[in-house]
């Protein structure tokens, strides 16, 4: 290919778009190349402020303080005299906390200074559409983040009238001013990630103050709330302290990812007009959605959790199907866990079971478990009280696991190599599969050993979905001599499956024929039901 400036090919709008991401020192010095460039990342309608533009060590941190504040103020003031601002970032990053909150909140004269609010108060701000304020240790990634909070931020300082999208991260608190409440009449979208203390009444006068708030994203966030004192013993027993209660009234996509909260039993949402909702965490305290929302369509649950005593364990359990109760109009379900286990029936506190949960909407069904071979009567139950609860499934995905995440990761340092020589070996075995069922070949499979039809739990049992509404399934497990509960899953969904169109199954090595017990292959033959197996082509 001949060299040359393909990018000046490129049209200004694109141009545009490709300079609302770049750091306001790079895009500025764009304005050098060309006559044409000089008004591009002007007009582009972003400035992004990053620190990693200034290679300057620690050591001289207040002198890239000022050089920081100095570009930014010039940025702003060039935007405000040709084009309005609509979207404004702070990248923050450094080799210590300690660095990163004497950047942000500390001038040179050893005086508290809000590095954000200085900038903000410039003029050219107050058109500002999109806020994005992200601080973070440089050694660790996104995900990996669990310092404190880095820096105050004031609500007074932000840009109110027009802000649409407000991204903080790493925040230590949001500051409520006292008197009148800030406005924000045309935000949408509230994103907070690893804030350590929000007061809970802070954040429900922000959704309070936003009607048309939509997307509220609380990721790592620390919801905290004074201790309530209880009178007489009533501390002592549990379910005492009232429910935290949040209160969205527009919010229609909502997501709680490894959140906390203090001094409260559990969480109550009041979200009518939600539609999609995401949960992750664990289920030692109740999260209940009150009332339920008329059109709710996607929910999204994921919890981890370690091996439990018995009573801890039930109460997990319990405490999951209490969850599940508020989100039981759901059409799409998709769930993930560490413990296919918990996903059985819970108990109260006598040991009784408790009322079963129907998903009377669910149309779709999506699982990602792992589970112990040695407990094959509580994956049984758990997997049958799944189907008992959702009666009109027309579509189940399931994924299923013996391997922790940690075993997973384990395959060398960047498994390089091991991913090219199994790839080659598993796709060589792929293109024998494929021809030995193209040819159908049901005699005498290379793998014959037997697997029992019994699974406890679900053998014997009559299921709703499965007579009348269940027409595709995709099953995805990794068979070996000590788990073969995916085979006689496989092989039981066959036989009973009543209105079954398509089976897609992964083995995990891609063996669609081999890999899969030849009983499964006579007893779909021989069925009449007229349902394809195939493989599992996609992968999550």
């Amino acid at each position: 290919m001949v060299g040359g400036d393909r990018i000046s090919d490129l049209p200004d709008d694109l141009l545009r778009r490709i300079l609302y991401f770049a750091p306001v020192k790079e895009a500025a010095s764009t304005s050098a190349l060309a006559r044409r460039w000089r008004s591009l990342w002007l007009s582009s309608g972003a400035v992004n402020l990053d620190t990693r533009s200034y290679h300057v060590p620690d050591d001289n941190l207040y002198g890239k303080r000022a050089a920081f504040v100095r570009d930014a103020h010039a940025a702003l003031a060039a935007r405000g005299r040709h084009y309005p601002l609509r979207k404004l970032t702070f990248h923050v990053e450094g080799h210590h906390c300690n660095i990163i909150q004497l950047f942000l909140c500390i001038s040179d004269d050893g005086l508290k200074d809000d590095i954000v609010g200085l900038v903000l108060s410039h003029r050219a701000a107050r058109s500002v559409e999109e806020l994005c304020v992200d601080a973070y240790v440089g050694r660790h990634s996104y995900e990996d983040r669990r310092e404190s909070g880095y820096y105050d931020l004031s609500l007074a300082s932000l840009p109110s009238k027009n802000l649409r999208r407000l991204r903080i991260s790493s925040c230590a608190s949001l500051k409520v001013p006292a008197g009148a409440p800030v406005v924000f009449p045309r935000l949408e979208e509230l994103r907070l990630h690893f804030c350590t203390d929000v007061p809970l009444h802070d954040l429900q006068s922000v959704v309070d103050s936003a009607p048309r708030l939509a997307v509220l994203d609380l990721h790592s966030v620390c919801l905290s709330s004074p201790q309530i004192d209880v009178p007489g013993d009533a501390a002592t027993h549990e379910g005492s302290q009232p429910p935290a209660k949040l209160r969205c009234p527009a919010v229609t996509a909502l997501v709680m990812s490894d959140c906390t909260w203090t001094n409260w039993t559990g969480v109550e949402l009041d979200a009518p007009m939600l539609r999609c909702f995401k949960y992750n965490g664990n289920f030692r305290e109740p999260l209940a959605l009150k009332p339920q929302a008329a059109n709710l369509t996607r929910v999204d649950m994921e919890y981890f959790s370690p091996d439990m005593y018995y009573y801890i364990e039930n109460n997990t359990c319990a405490c999951f199907w209490q969850c599940a109760a508020s989100f039981s109009n759901a059409r799409v379900l998709r769930l993930k866990t560490n413990q296919l286990e918990h996903l059985r029936p819970g108990s109260d506190t006598n040991g009784l079971q408790q009322n079963k949960v129907v998903f009377r909407d669910l149309e779709r069904l999506e699982l990602e478990a792992q589970h112990k071979p040695g407990r094959s009567k509580h994956t049984g139950a758990a997997m049958a009280h799944l189907l008992h609860c959702c009666p009109v499934i027309h579509q189940l995905r399931l994924n299923l696991s013996t391997s922790t995440t940690l075993e997973i990761k384990s395959y060398g340092d960047d498994g390089c190599f091991e991913q090219d020589v199994f790839a080659e070996k598993d796709q060589l075995d792929f293109d024998k599969s494929v021809n030995h069922f193209l040819r159908r070949r049901f005699k005498n499979p290379t793998m014959s050993c037997e697997v029992p039809d019994y699974i406890h739990g679900l053998t014997g049992q009559s299921f709703t979905c499965l007579q009348s509404n269940l027409r595709c399934v995709s099953l995805r497990f990794r068979r070996d001599d000590s788990n073969r509960f995916g085979v006689r899953l496989a092989k039981f969904l066959a036989e009973n499956a009543m209105v079954l169109e398509e089976m897609h199954i992964d083995d995990g090595n891609q063996k669609i024929w081999e890999h899969i017990n030849h009983v499964v292959g006579r007893s779909v033959a021989g069925s009449g039901l007229g349902f394809a197996v195939l493989p599992l082509e996609t992968r999550n």
